[in-house]
């Protein structure tokens, strides 16, 4: 285990501090199959009814995939960095007790989407929010975009992927994407407080109804056999385009990047 991930608990919260703050707490492969694990870890007993995500440092809670770790271009079936990303948020969406994201930053990208898949979100009241794959030529997994439609709707979510610009905690508050806002220096005593709250409740009670709630929201959505392999053919050519490319550089080069539609 690397110091990537921090790891604490106490009086069955445990807390899981991103710790990569020169990188604004962006997810590396590694730093992933981390997360990953300890999820799965901590699932497999009762010690933790609680679990508080946050990033080190007051920068960020996390700026997304690191862009330096995306491969320049991929096989059609090789699509292993992507499911290593969705394995992993969904080890967060379906740990039996509930998560809490504390956004104490920065959110953005997928960031974002590993706050989407946490069941509650309190954000500082400075923190900036968004999702960024058409700056820099994605297409976003249809799972992800899916609990975007969840948690804020069809019409939001086209906002927030169309123009991939950051938002407000308070504008994220107004469509639903975190629960709360407070003032900064008040963040973590506020998570932790409502951490300590539900860690105190009857615990199948709170696993219960997480599962349930879980399960109605996911029987609403379900993509035929052909709708599922457009959709993986669209992927497959939007990674190998040469706009990726492009995006990819100008985002290392800190530059606006110049789409061909190709």
């Amino acid at each position: 285990m690397s110091d990537q991930l921090l790891v604490k608990i106490e009086d069955h919260i445990c807390t899981l501090t991103i710790n990569r703050p020169e990188k604004r707490n962006s997810l590396s492969p590694d730093l992933l199959e981390e997360l990953l694990a300890v999820m799965e870890e901590l699932k497999a007993g009762d010690e933790a009814r609680v679990v508080v995500i946050r990033g080190a440092g007051d920068k960020a809670f996390c700026a997304g995939y690191d862009i330096s770790s995306i491969p320049t271009s991929r096989a059609r079936e090789d699509n292993s960095g992507q499911n290593l990303l969705e394995m992993s948020l969904n080890s967060v969406y379906t740990f039996p007790y509930p998560v809490i994201g504390m956004l104490n930053g920065f959110t953005v990208g997928a960031g974002l989407d590993l706050s989407a898949n946490c069941d509650l979100r309190i954000a500082c009241d400075t923190a900036m929010l968004g999702i960024t794959p058409a700056k820099l030529g994605v297409i976003y997994h249809p799972d992800g975009l899916q609990r975007f439609i969840n948690l804020v709707g069809p019409a939001s979510t086209k906002d927030l992927f169309y123009t991939g610009r950051l938002i407000t905690a308070q504008r994220a508050k107004e469509i639903g994407l975190v629960d709360q806002v407070v003032p900064a220096d008040r963040l973590e005593e506020t998570v932790m407080s409502l951490a300590g709250e539900i860690a105190g409740n009857a615990p199948l009670s709170v696993k219960g109804h997480k599962h349930i709630i879980n399960y109605l929201v996911r029987a609403k959505a379900n993509l035929t056999g052909p709708e599922e392999e457009e959709i993986k053919e669209m992927i497959f050519r939007a990674f190998n385009s040469e706009d990726l490319a492009e995006g990819r550089k100008a985002f290392l080069e800190k530059r606006k990047p110049v789409f061909k539609g190709r």
